[in-house]
């Protein structure tokens, strides 16, 4: 709401239609809209951006994985695969967010 003339976002890779629908609905001043759709960015924000917080870009390969966007999260050293329960943490905020059905089940790899 403060203003800006762009935007650099790691989760950008994910929810770049996200991400443009909160910015033209703040320019329009359609705060009603802009509440909706950040309550849809929110869960990913929440999860991406979780302790250990130098894991964010490995979780958005994940979720990246999970939407059929990218074959395999692939991570350099001192990074490691993520364990099973915390990308099942990222694909429930991809299905609250309403990216992902409830139903998908794609195996992050």
């Amino acid at each position: 709401m403060l203003g800006c003339n762009g935007l650099l976002s790691g989760s950008g890779s994910v929810i770049p239609d996200l991400q443009a629908e909160l910015f033209r609905a703040v320019q329009a001043n359609d705060l009603a809209a802009a509440r909706r759709v950040n309550d849809r960015i929110y869960p990913l924000a929440r999860v991406f951006y979780a302790d250990p917080w130098a894991a964010m870009h490995n979780r958005m390969k994940e979720a990246l994985v999970l939407l059929g966007r990218l074959p395999r999260a692939v991570v350099r050293p001192p990074l490691t695969k993520l364990k099973r329960d915390e990308i099942e943490r990222i694909r429930a905020a991809l299905v609250e967010s309403g990216l992902l059905g409830a139903k998908a089940s794609r195996d992050a790899a």
